[in-house]
């Protein structure tokens, strides 16, 4: 893709050195290159001109239509293909907006309910299992049971939140929209799910009570049914038009605790 052109260029240096006098060479080439573009302002100018003579001898009547006719025909050849090419960029965009329309109150319905697994007023987040079942306030807890503090969540959410609540659905504004989701959510589940569902080392798996075990597991099935479901509308909008085309939405949700 051509973002990552110049960092590719950037970071392992450029593949072959250009020629000395091949880039001027290249210059030189396109300044020589005919322009026709006046050619569609001309052509029907000097049609036109014709049949304004003719209009005035009143000797050529048939010659005279056939020049109206041949002013019209090179003035639409001239400006018919950046015509169509608009046209067809505002159909494109018609579109766009109408996927963007019709697709933004289930995308915001995922918003908010991401809220019940880093909000600290539900007594059922991984947090507060963690820290409320797992720990049990120990002081001596290992370090593998530590996870970053929920508020580094909850705040971009809550934010996110209110902005989406306001938002405009507009493609434009929709694409980076659902890039920041699908950023929030995974992050929190690689450095807060993984590591207590997935990363823990066999002896402290052991040591977990089969009461807490429940809890986690049971955290562990709405967290992958919300993602799953999420993956499935995301992955058919990513098809349902070529500018969503490439976003990601995939994430690896851990298994539940054996």
């Amino acid at each position: 893709m051509s973002r990552f052109a110049s960092r590719f260029a950037t970071r392992w240096g450029t593949v072959s050195k250009v020629p000395t006098g091949v880039g001027y060479l290249a210059e030189d080439e396109k300044t020589k290159q005919p322009s026709f573009e006046h050619v569609k302002v001309l052509l029907p100018a000097l049609s036109l001109v014709a049949y304004i003579l003719t209009q005035l001898s009143d000797k050529h009547p048939t010659e005279s239509k056939l020049l109206l006719g041949l002013t019209i025909f090179l003035a639409a050849a001239g400006y018919y293909r950046p015509v169509r090419l608009r046209f067809t960029r505002w159909i494109e965009r018609r579109r766009d907006e109408t996927i963007a329309r019709n697709a933004f109150p289930t995308f915001r319905e995922f918003v908010h309910r991401f809220g019940e697994f880093i909000d600290s007023r539900f007594n059922n987040t991984l947090h507060s299992i963690v820290l409320n079942e797992l720990c049990q306030g120990r002081t001596d807890r290992p370090t593998a049971f530590t996870i970053p503090n929920m508020e580094l969540w909850h705040g971009p959410w809550l934010y996110f939140t209110q902005r989406i609540d306001r938002h405009k659905p507009t493609m434009t504004e929709f694409l980076p929209a659902l890039m920041e989701f699908h950023l929030l959510v995974a992050t929190y589940n690689n450095y807060c799910v993984t590591p207590i569902l997935e990363n823990l080392p066999p002896n402290l798996r052991a040591e977990i009570p089969l009461g807490v075990k429940s809890s986690l597991n049971s955290f562990q099935q709405r967290f992958e049914r919300f993602v799953g479901e999420y993956q499935i509308f995301a992955k058919s909008l990513s098809q349902s038009r070529p500018i969503l085309q490439g976003f990601s939405y995939w994430l690896n949700t851990p298994k539940p605790l054996s």
